[in-house]
């Protein structure tokens, strides 16, 4: 999960906990300094894991709870989360884990970089 939107679709999807590698990584005071070990953790006799940079981009407060400074949705997760629940009627994380979900492909852009590569449809 990289965004506050990641983190609320995972929850009205039923998810109970979210990994937030990244944005933690990220809190200025992360002891990794910005890197951290990807989805995979290190083991001693298995070659899995690498080393990973996420940047330095905010306090730990302002990746969790704000105010967000900029509007790519990677700061104030938990504000993301409280304005998806909002925004959709639901007044607990409970209730919101059972929200009904529907995917709509954007139209515009659907398959679009597959018919350009093999030069079918409208990607001619």
């Amino acid at each position: 999960m990289r965004t506050g939107g990641d983190v609320a679709k995972a929850i009205a999807c039923g998810a109970d906990a979210v990994m937030i590698g990244s944005p933690l990584a990220s809190a200025h005071e992360a002891p990794g300094r910005g890197y951290h070990w990807g989805m995979a953790t290190f083991h001693p006799t298995l070659p899995r894991g690498a080393r990973v940079y996420a940047g330095q981009k905010a306090t730990l407060e302002e990746i969790v709870l704000g105010p967000a400074h900029e509007n790519d949705g990677t700061l104030n997760l938990f504000g993301a989360l409280r304005t998806s629940m909002a925004t959709t009627g639901y007044e607990t994380v409970k209730e919101f884990q059972k929200a009904e979900v529907m995917v709509a492909p954007a139209l515009q852009t659907e398959g679009k970089s597959l018919q350009r590569a093999q030069g079918i449809g409208m990607g001619r």
